[in-house]
């Protein structure tokens, strides 16, 4: 029997690897000469680069680069392909991560420290870079990306503009003439798993605004001034890009990157998936084990587990799904899920489920285990 563990990380728990070999010792108690195959899987948010290292050859490179307010963090970037390739998270340089609570603030934030991420990454030598937008703390339309990858942003004057969404309100000329001379030569893969416009009211300041520390005025502000920047880079990028479905992920920064590149946007989790060819792992496949520290009705929104299990349902492979926690809401779960279920073995604390994160886990992969064996006899 060959099992196949696909899992994304619990948040603040355990790491998609950490995950995957819990339930393999869960599930070795119950079912111990099954081959195991663990593929540790992230949808392009945090964790992104540990699930493709995990299973690619490549290496990680560190460097200095500012955070959201402009102080100086250490962030890397991962190098696959013999160096073809970069892969950046979003998150490790301008995530919400990098401040406290009190510190959010998207009209001051800004994705500078990403672009000079992506600069690191140009000047290595690499062809493709992949970039995964979880996780973000900004809503600067990815404005720092091209001010760090030397863009001009000038208002009337023709001073430049200072980092952060508001300032985008004086945007009056976008000067592009001293652009890294690398931009041009290098293909851009976006790995998104939202398909929210840029501006509007489903779009990045209004849906995730508040989430960043965005009060209700400053959301209003911030769709403004994304959709002036939208109606400036229009001549640029040949489109208005106010409506395009997906350019609201981590705070309008598609906008920025269609500047520079020449970018796609794909579900983060299929570009994790065929990077690591999960379809040739499938052959075979008996069972699929997926999960994530919740789950319900919004896995299936791209999420991890949602694409993983879509491609066993298309090959015929009972998915069964072990996350920490269940949502209220999982009808729409079980059209791709046999069954799903939760770790937790009690009502408890935060910190409490945290800690015990992998015994939980550990233990209810050896029950499903044996309620599958149980079921082979009856």
């Amino acid at each position: 029997m060959k099992i196949v563990i696909a899992p994304d990380s619990f948040k603040e728990s355990l790491s998609a690897a950490q995950v995957a070999e819990c339930i393999e010792r869960g599930f070795r108690q119950v079912f111990p000469d099954a081959e195991y195959c663990k593929l540790p899987l992230a949808d392009g948010g945090e964790g992104t680069i540990d699930a493709l290292l995990h299973g690619l050859p490549g290496e990680r490179h560190y460097c200095h680069v500012s955070d959201p307010l402009g102080r100086t963090t250490m962030a890397c970037w991962a190098a696959l392909d013999e160096g073809r390739t970069g892969l950046l998270e979003f998150a490790q340089a301008s995530g919400l991560d990098k401040l406290t609570v009190g510190e959010r603030n998207p009209a001051f934030t800004s994705s500078f420290g990403t672009g000079q991420l992506i600069a690191q990454a140009l000047d290595s030598g690499v062809d493709k870079l992949i970039i995964g937008l979880g996780g973000s703390a900004i809503n600067d339309g990815g404005a720092g990306i091209v001010q760090a990858l030397g863009g001009q942003l000038l208002n009337r004057q023709g001073q430049s503009l200072a980092l952060g969404g508001i300032a985008l309100h004086q945007l009056a000329c976008i000067d592009l003439t001293q652009l890294h001379p690398r931009c041009a030569d290098v293909e851009l893969l976006i790995a998104c798993d939202v398909d929210n416009p840029l501006c509007g009211p489903q779009g990045a300041s209004h849906v995730f605004g508040r989430q960043k520390g965005a009060t209700a005025e400053q959301r209003q502000e911030l769709d403004h001034a994304l959709g002036h920047f939208a109606d400036i880079a229009a001549p640029h990028t040949g489109v208005n890009h106010r409506d395009t479905p997906g350019f609201g992920a981590a705070g309008g920064t598609p906008l920025g990157l269609s500047l520079l590149f020449d970018s796609k946007l794909r579900p983060g989790i299929d570009i994790i998936l065929d990077a690591l060819d999960a379809d040739t792992l499938l052959e075979g496949c008996d069972l699929l084990i997926t999960g994530e520290g919740k789950m319900d009705n919004q896995t299936l929104q791209g999420k991890t587990p949602y694409g993983i299990a879509k491609r066993a349902n298309q090959k015929g492979i009972p998915v069964i799904g072990i996350c920490g926690a269940l949502g209220s809401q999982l009808d729409q779960l079980y059209s791709k899920m046999a069954c799903v279920f939760g770790s937790v073995r009690a009502p408890q604390s935060l910190p409490q489920v945290l800690e015990e994160a992998a015994d939980n886990l550990e233990r209810s992969a050896r029950n499903v285990a044996a309620a599958l064996k149980l079921g082979k006899q009856l």
